[in-house]
């Protein structure tokens, strides 16, 4: 059996953590709180979670590490409160997998992350074909087996190690001249602002927003706040909450969440959607 997933992630990798019984293996060249945060609760409340394995295949390079890509109190908080657990470090993992036991396996773009799970538009495949679970299994194991095991006490290590490396780049920053620093933030403004301008010279602001509810609720079912969350994650750009942008004679920023409950009722007028009182929810008719 196969199914296609589509984002968000999080119900995936939530319905991930509950099939587990007996262990898992995860590939993800990214880890972060969040999503290991899940993983453990998860597993905390299986019959007996001190006998399910987790294995963790990633990239704790130094780059990724610097820039925040994995967040290294994701894997020492496992560490910290699951006893089985195996981290692997293989320099240039790029692959998004994620193992259930032998009967079920996830191939997709996210990764482990807080992005990967609600942010960012991720695709990928459930798979529940034994033979075929089993092959990924092995594939990925056969990866495993390339890189090298570490420790807790050497995750505390690296850390501080990164830690030390981030403040120097701060310092090196500060340097920077408040003109120099000035400009570059122009150059960044005028560059953001054509990107939106590319974003809505073919498509209003009420269309991009229309399109994005009525594929929100291709999922589920949600109330407002979930909504506009939702189309804050996938269209950031258009949803600044710190500025209300002027291009071109059109407000973009602050105005956001007025444009998104206006889409709301344009697409209820046209009867696309509806608002159920009682269980304040909206959702997508089959119109």
């Amino acid at each position: 059996m196969l199914d296609l997933i589509r984002s968000p992630f999080k119900l995936a990798f939530d319905e991930f953590a509950n099939s587990i019984t007996s262990d898992c293996l995860i590939c993800s060249p990214y880890i972060t709180f969040g999503p290991m945060k899940m993983l453990v609760r998860a597993i905390a409340e299986k019959k007996s979670p001190q006998n399910v394995q987790i294995n963790i295949l990633t990239d704790i390079s130094l780059r990724t590490l610097v820039q925040g890509a994995t967040d290294l109190s994701a894997l020492q908080y496992l560490f910290e409160n699951h006893q089985n657990v195996f981290v692997t470090y293989l320099p240039r993992i790029h692959a998004k997998v994620y193992v259930s036991d032998k009967s079920c396996a996830i191939v997709a773009s996210a990764n482990f992350t807080d992005g990967g799970a609600t942010r960012n538009l991720e695709y990928g495949v459930r798979i529940e074909d034994t033979t075929v679970v089993q092959k990924i299994r092995d594939d990925i194991n056969q990866y495993k087996n390339l890189g090298a095991n570490v420790t807790p006490d050497q995750l505390k290590e690296i850390q501080a190690q990164v830690e030390n490396i981030r403040k120097t780049i701060r310092v090196e920053q500060e340097t920077i001249t408040q003109k120099i620093r000035l400009e570059s933030r122009k150059l960044e403004r005028t560059t953001e602002d054509n990107l939106i301008r590319v974003r809505v010279n073919q498509k209003s602001i009420n269309s991009i927003f229309s399109g994005t509810i009525l594929y929100l609720l291709s999922q589920k079912s949600m109330p407002t706040e979930e909504l506009h969350l939702l189309v804050k994650d996938i269209h950031p750009d258009l949803c600044d909450d710190t500025l209300d942008r002027i291009i071109d004679g059109r407000h973009f920023g602050k105005l956001w969440k007025h444009q998104v409950r206006n889409a709301q009722s344009y697409l209820k007028s046209a009867g696309a959607i509806i608002y159920d009182k009682e269980t304040d929810l909206w959702r997508k008719t089959a119109h």
